[in-house]
């Protein structure tokens, strides 16, 4: 594989490659690296004109995408977490797993999520069966200068992950994902339904996938998901006394999807506050009803 890039360090970024077309996956990736395949031009408008309103807002996708060092494909232009987004989940999730040291992104994209986590964890691994996606990813995150880079897995997430956990020491403290939405048209029903419409596989499936690795964790899913659905599917998964903590996030005012938490470190804060009786519950020590905190995104970032 030394052929693939220039430098064996920067192969050492590339975790494993498999699948039927291992050749000419590799063959894909040498080329879009001496290309220099899908960087941004930031001052110039892209050709698909459905994407000029994720190109107006280009710098909430990423805050360096006017250096002209940031890569996207024309899909990743509007599947990109935004970065404050991305800050507020990698610092949440820092607040809540303080001891966590191993962070897994499935479905990365162009690492939007994986850039924020690699800033704050030791180890970050990004999954995507999308090799150009994952090159995006390898050059986002070279623009970012980080110390700590996510290490780049390409295949079917539910094979990469198996071959993650049965071939690393490091076992994932928490598993973040995004899974494609299907488009940009998964508004255009009321309520989306996470069994038939989230890809590349139901909900449930993915959730029970990620359960059977670790406790901690955390999908970015449409705003108008099905609430009720999410609820069930927890209950089934992991029994009735389960909880599912639902956060519904905005980004420049507009409301970008919800963050939906499994795990207790997320919701259950006691631990935090030996001396109080049980701050999940929302009591304070009196027995007086709790008052609700709003938490800003720029608080955490």
């Amino acid at each position: 594989m030394s052929w693939l890039l220039k430098t064996p360090i920067e192969l050492d970024r590339f975790e494993g490659i498999h699948g039927s077309d291992k050749i000419t996956i590799r063959h894909r990736l040498k080329r879009h690296y001496f290309d220099d395949s899908y960087r941004i031009n930031p001052h110039q408008r892209p050709n698909d004109k459905k994407l000029f309103k994720f190109w107006k807002n280009r710098s909430s996708i990423f805050k360096r995408i006017n250096d002209g060092n940031i890569y996207l494909t024309d899909e990743l232009w509007f599947s990109v977490t935004p970065e404050n987004l991305a800050q507020f989940t990698a610092n949440y999730v820092r607040q809540c797993l303080p001891d966590a040291k191993c962070i897994v992104d499935v479905f990365c994209g162009g690492g939007g999520n994986a850039i924020q986590f690699a800033r704050l964890f030791n180890k970050v691994y990004g999954i995507d069966s999308n090799i150009d996606h994952l090159f995006c990813t390898y050059m986002n995150s070279e623009c970012y200068d980080l110390a700590i880079k996510p290490k780049l897995l390409c295949g079917d997430w539910e094979t990469s992950l198996k071959m993650l956990v049965n071939n690393s020491q490091d076992k994932p403290d928490c598993i973040f994902a995004s899974p494609p939405w299907g488009g940009v048209d998964y508004l255009r029903k009321d309520t989306y339904d996470l069994e038939e419409h989230l890809q590349p596989a139901p909900l449930s499936k993915i959730l029970r996938v990620f359960l059977s690795v670790t406790s901690n964790v955390i999908l970015f899913l449409p705003r108008n998901s099905d609430l009720d659905q999410l609820s069930s599917i927890t209950q089934e998964l992991c029994g009735p006394d389960e909880k599912c903590k639902v956060v519904y996030v905005k980004d420049n005012g507009y409301m970008k999807g919800i963050l939906a938490f499994w795990g207790k470190s997320f919701y259950d804060f006691s631990r935090f506050y030996p001396e109080q009786k049980d701050q999940a519950s929302g009591e304070s020590m009196d027995g007086k009803e709790g008052k609700e905190i709003e938490v800003k995104m720029g608080d955490l970032y």
